[in-house]
């Protein structure tokens, strides 16, 4: 490598331009950023005492031996500027790139060293120059620093000064003010007091003025108050008495009243159900009879035809005839049947009605001596929906049990009519049974 191309390599330059970056930081005066500069700083020298010996080893160089150099120290202006870019407040960029920086040495070892003593002095004379300089920029620095401090400090000692005097005076002058203020409250404690205790006197004697003065005035009034009011009050208790006698006679006539109708009631609806009954039995009992006169008319031709011949002249069976009387006994035993349910029916309706009628009749004087009003009303509800409820549909419709009147077959006329048939099939015409 050509000394020209060592010393134009672009590695030199990016080394000025972190130089300028730590630079600017050192102005800046953070004392705990400083190990970090200073340690960029050693790595700088280091770096730039080969550029000594590059008058006699530049042709041992070689550009990739500069290049990932050039890459670290890139690598180590990009957190520089991060750092100078966002403040102090940013230290971490400031160690990062001195890490950055150190990562370096690994790198250079494969750059040549010089053979002989003398290019080896001078390569550390210049590091130990280059680290001399930034010693020294650092100790500038820290000595600034140290300057801008102590004159704040001397400028904050003046003003501590200037106010302590402020604060002696204004703490004097509120001194005085504070035992003038405290005579002055002390004079008023003494005033307060002796007014306090002269009121408090005045309020005493105004009070007793006040509580016998009161004392007497009601006495007054309650003695004018009952002188006024007892005729009234006595004239109202005996009209009161009255009123209460008056209302005691008004609710014994409204029992009464209430059971004389409800008697009254009960007696109307119960002569509906005699009648009813009454009625019922009437019919039923001519139905009845109506029934038993039809039988009786259903049996006359049966008997005729036992007693009475059936042949006709030539001496021939008189089917027609037979037939005849028969069928006169099946309508008469018919309507008889019809007749007969229908007086049972009418019968049963009757004796329910006239139960009912009984108990409308009866349940008055049971519970006339029964003091229990809620039990007195659960028996009138249930007689009421016994009398006009389903209870009485299901017993006026079925008797309470099955009526055997109700039941009258006409089984033995089917039979006969079946012997009938029989008997005209098996008996030629003309002929008289064996």
């Amino acid at each position: 490598m050509l000394r020209s191309d060592f010393d134009n390599h672009t590695l030199w330059s990016v080394l000025d331009r972190i130089d300028d970056q730590l630079t600017t930081i050192v102005a800046e005066h953070q004392p705990p950023e400083m190990p970090s500069v200073e340690r960029i700083k050693t790595q700088m020298a280091y770096v730039r005492s080969f550029d000594v010996v590059a008058s006699t080893r530049a042709a041992f160089f070689h550009p990739q031996m500069l290049t990932p150099v050039q890459a670290i120290w890139e690598s180590v202006e990009s957190s520089l500027s991060t750092r100078v870019g966002n403040g102090v407040d940013h230290t971490n960029y400031l160690q990062q790139a001195a890490d950055q920086a150190e990562t370096g040495l690994l790198q250079m070892a494969a750059w040549p060293r010089p053979y002989g003593r003398g290019g080896e002095v001078n390569q550390m004379n210049t590091l130990f120059e280059q680290l001399l300089e930034a010693q020294r920029i650092s100790i500038e620095a820290l000595e600034s620093e140290h300057e801008k401090l102590r004159n704040e400090i001397a400028e904050y000692n003046t003003q501590v000064e200037s106010k302590r005097d402020e604060v002696n005076a204004e703490l004097l002058e509120a001194e005085a003010k504070l035992e003038t203020l405290q005579e002055t409250i002390e004079e008023q404690k003494s005033e307060l007091a002796a007014a306090v205790a002269e009121a408090e006197a005045a309020v005493e004697a105004l009070d007793e003025k006040n509580s016998a003065a009161y004392k007497e005035w009601r006495t007054a009034r309650e003695a004018d108050f009952n002188e006024d009011f007892q005729p009234l009050r006595d004239s109202v208790a005996e009209r009161l008495g009255a009123a209460e006698a008056e209302y005691g006679e008004l609710i014994g006539a409204k029992e009464k009243y209430t059971k004389l109708v409800s008697a009254i009631a009960a007696d109307e609806v119960a002569s509906q159900f005699e009648s009813e009954a009454d009625w019922g039995r009437r019919v039923g009992n001519r139905f009845y009879l109506l029934g038993f006169a039809l039988l009786l008319v259903a049996t006359v031709p049966l008997i005729w035809l036992i007693f009475d011949g059936t042949k006709s002249g030539d001496g021939a069976v008189n089917w027609t005839a037979i037939i005849t009387r028969v069928a006169i006994g099946i309508l008469a035993g018919s309507a008889a049947t019809v007749a007969i349910r229908l007086g049972s029916r009418l019968i049963n309706n009757a004796n329910a009605i006239k139960r009912m009628e009984l108990e409308l009749r009866a349940i008055g004087p049971f519970l006339a001596n029964v003091s229990e009003k809620p039990k007195v009303d659960d028996a009138f509800i249930e007689l009421v929906g016994k009398a006009f409820g389903n209870t009485y549909a299901e017993t006026t419709s079925t008797g309470g049990k099955e009526s055997t009147d109700d039941k009258t077959s006409v089984t033995t006329l089917a039979q006969l009519l079946e012997v009938i048939d029989k008997a005209r099939k098996v008996i030629p015409p003309g002929q008289t049974p064996g």
